[in-house]
């Protein structure tokens, strides 16, 4: 199975009741099968019924997401192979494929404060660089709810919607906790799904903490890389995140819990533990492959 099924077994698995992988481990290009098929179901509704999970897409819009995955520039004319375009586009479709059966809602980090000090994708293309204050918070722009598709439509656009300075992503994670916390009902499973291309360039300490945090609350943060170039990418972080968002590959396999039953990466430096996307057809397969898998009978 490649992995964007691991995905989709994995957030099926956990919002249907399974276990997200049995202990098979990750492959180096993070396409370890994970052993969980997704087959049960959730009876918290009370009915034998699954409960329809809130899942909260954290969206990295930092400046790098204008190049493309390859890590090379693409022109004023060929701005629909930047990153940007390609995960926006990906995101729209999986949130509208499923726009009945998963209560999806969209945050982006960092925050864009107004002003003018965030960029459009057209401007860091040809050079301008974004200058708002480092290291914000994220911004919650749909929060989770019934039928939320058109509405994350909306509200990304490669040609309009900002791309910032900085990369936290604990900062983004607490937003994301803040934002799901406010939403909870009782018996809703929650998520996190993060996709981001690089690394944290804040505090790689709060990123854990917040993923810790996170499941401490029964909120499990799935870790999707989408960068080819392998330039930016810190595998140690991303490993020690998926393993302490619970929904490393094979979890709880490779992951070491500590005396608070908090988990890291055994191995921060070793195999993949996080899901990759190398390009635009890996990224259409890790979301697209949720819409065949993640449902387990949560459509009305």
């Amino acid at each position: 199975m490649r992995m964007a099924g691991v995905l989709a077994v994995a957030l099926c698995a956990a919002a249907c009741g399974g276990v997200a992988g049995d202990g098979s481990g990750g492959d180096d290009d993070g396409s370890g099968d994970g052993s969980g098929d997704g087959s049960g179901t959730s009876d918290a509704g009370g009915d034998g019924t699954c409960v329809a999970p809130d899942v909260l897409i954290l969206l990295d819009r930092t400046q790098s997401m204008h190049r493309r995955p390859d890590g090379s520039v693409p022109t004023l004319d060929t701005l629909d192979e930047s990153k940007w375009s390609i995960a926006i586009g990906a995101i729209e479709n999986l949130t509208g494929t499923l726009d009945g059966t998963i209560r999806f809602g969209l945050a982006l980090f960092p925050r864009d404060p107004g002003g003018d000090l965030c960029v459009t994708l057209a401007e860091r293309v040809g050079g301008t660089e974004a200058t708002n204050p480092d290291c914000q918070a994220g911004e919650v722009v749909t929060e989770p709810a019934d039928a939320t598709g058109a509405a994350i439509a909306s509200a990304l656009d490669p040609d309009s919607t900002l791309l910032c300075n900085t990369t936290p992503i604990g900062a983004g994670l607490e937003t994301a906790a803040e934002e799901l916390a406010r939403v909870r009902e009782p018996d809703r499973p929650q998520f996190v799904l993060f996709v981001g291309d690089g690394k944290d360039t804040c505090d790689d300490s709060a990123v854990i903490d917040a993923a810790q945090a996170l499941a401490r609350d029964g909120v499990h943060t799935y870790v999707v890389s989408f960068d080819g170039s392998g330039e930016g990418i810190d595998r140690s972080m991303l490993n020690d995140m998926a393993c302490a968002g619970q929904t490393a590959t094979g979890f709880p396999a490779g992951c070491t819990p500590d005396a608070d039953g908090d988990y890291t990466a055994a191995d921060p430096a070793g195999p993949a533990l996080y899901l990759q996307a190398e390009n635009a057809a890996e990224l259409d397969d890790v979301l697209d492959n949720i819409s065949t898998e993640l449902c387990c009978g949560c459509v009305e």
